[in-house]
């Protein structure tokens, strides 16, 4: 391992940084110094070695999936030992990106609680984009996407190529495609206004009133990502029992089938992809929708 030498410093002598662009940037400058090119995979390790610092470490980290130490002034970076090797991969680029925030100056650097450059992008997506561009540069996966299409086959497909997790890809490829997919990942659950709503078991009934009890539970938006011809996807927004998705969650299998959107009032269809993962030990369905 070389002196060490702070890759945030010597981008920002011939770089501003003035937008998000700025961090896809800082992703395509620190391959470009370690020698790389676009081609996949991305040799995180290479970067590493480029700049001087210490190898990353897997140790254990329940909290939170990495962090970067300090040993002599130079960094390293660790992540969490349960996490599989793209899920690994994936921290270790984001937190390459997060180095740039420590040499900004004061003007311009990121502050949660206030307006900044960045728009409304708070810090950790920031990272997220900038780690995208790290792992999946633009000029290697855009044509490949293109030529290759959009559902989630090819999204593993390039997962595999790339050494990136199917969400990762999947986020990547929705990004290739503007306006045309979205994401949404489902779970079984209530409304968070029904469970306000719900009586204590422990508390006792009072004379001419019943009880309020949960309704039956519904496979609800967890989150979404990308947009469907700007379509608004709601957060704990339900989907009919007749739908793929459902059908999906039911026979714990891959489904796909042409239906309504649930979202919105213009009545379109599109086709729906669907397949079921596993997140902190609970079962969920993940929608391709385009």
């Amino acid at each position: 391992m070389g002196a060490y030498t702070n890759p945030a410093e010597l981008f920002l002598k011939t770089h501003t940084i003035e937008s998000v662009e700025d961090i896809i940037h800082f992703a395509d400058f620190l391959r470009e110094e370690a020698g790389l090119s676009c081609d996949p995979p991305i040799n995180l390790q290479l970067i590493i070695d480029q700049f001087g610092m210490h190898s990353p470490k897997a140790i254990p980290l329940p909290q939170q999936q990495g962090t970067t130490v300090s040993f002599s002034g130079i960094p390293q970076i660790l992540f969490h030992d349960g996490d599989g090797p793209p899920r690994q991969r994936y921290t270790t680029a984001h937190e390459l990106i997060e180095l740039l925030f420590s040499g900004l100056p004061g003007s311009i650097r990121f502050d949660g609680k206030k307006a900044n450059i960045f728009g409304i992008y708070g810090k950790e997506r920031i990272c997220q984009i900038g780690a995208a561009n790290l792992l999946m540069p633009l000029l290697s996966f855009q044509p490949r996407a293109i030529e290759m299409g959009l559902s989630i086959r090819i999204a593993e497909l390039l997962s595999t190529e790339y050494e990136v997790s199917l969400m990762a890809s999947l986020c990547r490829l929705v990004d290739t495609y503007p306006q045309k997919a979205a994401l949404v990942l489902w779970s079984m659950k209530n409304k968070p206004s029904d469970i306000k709503k719900k009586v204590p078991e422990n508390q006792l009934p009072m004379p001419g009133f019943d009880p309020t009890r949960l309704e039956k539970k519904k496979l609800r938006v967890v989150w979404s990502y990308g947009k469907l011809n700007n379509i608004y996807i709601p957060a704990h927004k339900s989907i009919p029992e007749d739908s793929s998705v459902y059908d999906a969650w039911n026979r714990d299998q891959f489904t796909s089938g042409e239906e309504k959107i649930p979202f919105g009032t213009n009545n379109e269809k599109a086709i729906f992809e669907n397949k079921s993962v596993w997140i902190k030990n609970e079962k969920s369905i993940l929608s391709l929708i385009r």
